[in-house]
């Protein structure tokens, strides 16, 4: 185990430095063989029903499932064995969990014109997927991620900066196409604002352990 408190007096005390602690990790794959995958699951959309009700109901407007949720991947098992693939990439990129996990619960959703995803975090989860399916950045609206700046038991503080650096942006967005995959911890927050043209497309998924 690395010893914090000898690692900050030895560098921090010593060399007069800025470190950032414990920081989040994001990441931004490009899925293996996009284009087929793409068609594959435009073939499954078509004989599915568009949901408008669901359990997201509460937090977006204008969204609508494709299909039943989990469904998907049941019917299309080398996305789901795609998936999982870049999930073990990022895993042993970042946290190097050693417990067996899966896909717990997985949503095709189609946004349309002014769309909006409220900020919010996954329960029972340790990473969270978002599949850019059909995605045009010019079009479609980017996902963000949000940070923390409230603290349970004491106020935090926000004051205004002259500039902007990786430790005040109260919002951060990771650069991403269709056909990227973003992983990212199930308890940052994230969402959209007002999706600016239809037929917006893409996988949501939670990772757990099993």
């Amino acid at each position: 185990m690395t010893e914090l408190s000898q690692s900050l007096e030895k560098e921090v005390l010593h060399k007069n430095q800025t470190y950032g602690c414990f920081p989040v990790p994001i990441s931004s794959f490009v899925v293996p063989e996009h284009n087929k995958l793409k068609q594959d699951i435009l073939r499954w959309m078509k004989d599915q029903e568009l949901n408008p009700t669901h359990s997201r109901n509460q937090i977006s407007h204008n969204v609508v499932e494709i299909g039943k949720t989990n469904e998907l991947l049941k019917a299309v098992p080398h996305l789901k064995q795609t998936l999982i693939d870049l999930v073990d990439k990022h895993n042993k990129n970042t946290f190097n969990y050693s417990v067996r996990y899966d896909i717990v619960e997985s949503y095709l959703e189609l946004a349309q014109e002014q769309a909006i995803y409220a900020p919010h975090e996954h329960a029972n989860a340790v990473f969270s997927c978002t599949y850019f399916i059909n995605f045009n950045n010019e079009i479609h609206s980017s996902l963000k991620f949000r940070r923390h700046i409230f603290s349970t038991f004491y106020p935090s503080l926000q004051l205004p900066s002259s500039q902007q650096t990786s430790f005040n942006m109260p919002e951060v967005i990771v650069p991403h196409g269709e056909g990227d995959l973003l992983i990212y911890p199930s308890n940052l927050t994230h969402g959209y604002e007002s999706n600016p043209s239809d037929q917006r497309i893409t996988l949501s998924f939670n990772v757990a352990p099993v």
